[in-house]
């Protein structure tokens, strides 16, 4: 049997299946099909949308961190970094069982100087901050920066809510 013809047969596999002949016999109404469709099409571009505006406004946010915090003076901005606990293991939350990543995270000469959150205007990030909290009470107090190195995140240093359009 050539490749032709097994892709063949797959393809005609289940044609004679009843399923099939069932499905071949229903009248498909075009109006049906748009209106069973349109919530999930909506789900998917608004879930798209939103990902977009996310993406644009932690891009904005890292150009102005650049600038304040310049790599030339030493500064090293981390991006999607877990917290950890001492022995660098990613803690997670005892409510959530989730672990917990912040959008941006400032290290300067091994030491954490700032930690930032990008967010919507009207985005609520309440549990996002009581999980934080909790993972921090809980030991996760390190994170991991770009040469791989723990630092700790000092008691001092909290993940501020940067809100943009």
């Amino acid at each position: 049997m050539t490749a032709k013809e097994i892709i063949e047969n797959e393809k005609n596999k289940f044609v004679k299946s009843p399923l099939a002949k069932t499905v071949e016999k229903m009248e498909i109404n075009e109006n049906n099909t748009n209106k069973y469709d349109k919530p999930i099409v909506n789900e998917v571009k608004e879930a798209i949308k939103n990902k977009m505006d996310g993406l644009a406004r932690e891009k904005e946010v890292a150009e102005e961190l650049k600038s304040k915090y310049p790599p030339e003076k030493g500064y090293q901005i981390v991006s999607e970094v877990y917290l950890r606990d001492k022995d660098g293991n990613i803690v997670k939350d005892t409510v959530t069982g989730e672990a917990r990543r912040v959008d941006f995270i400032v290290v300067k000469n091994g030491k954490v100087v700032d930690s930032i959150e990008v967010t919507s205007k009207t985005a609520n990030k309440t549990e996002q901050s009581a999980k934080e909290e909790r993972i921090r009470d809980n030991g996760g107090n390190y994170i991991r920066d770009n040469n791989g190195n723990l630092v700790e995140i000092p008691s001092t240093v909290h993940t501020r809510i940067e809100r943009r359009d």
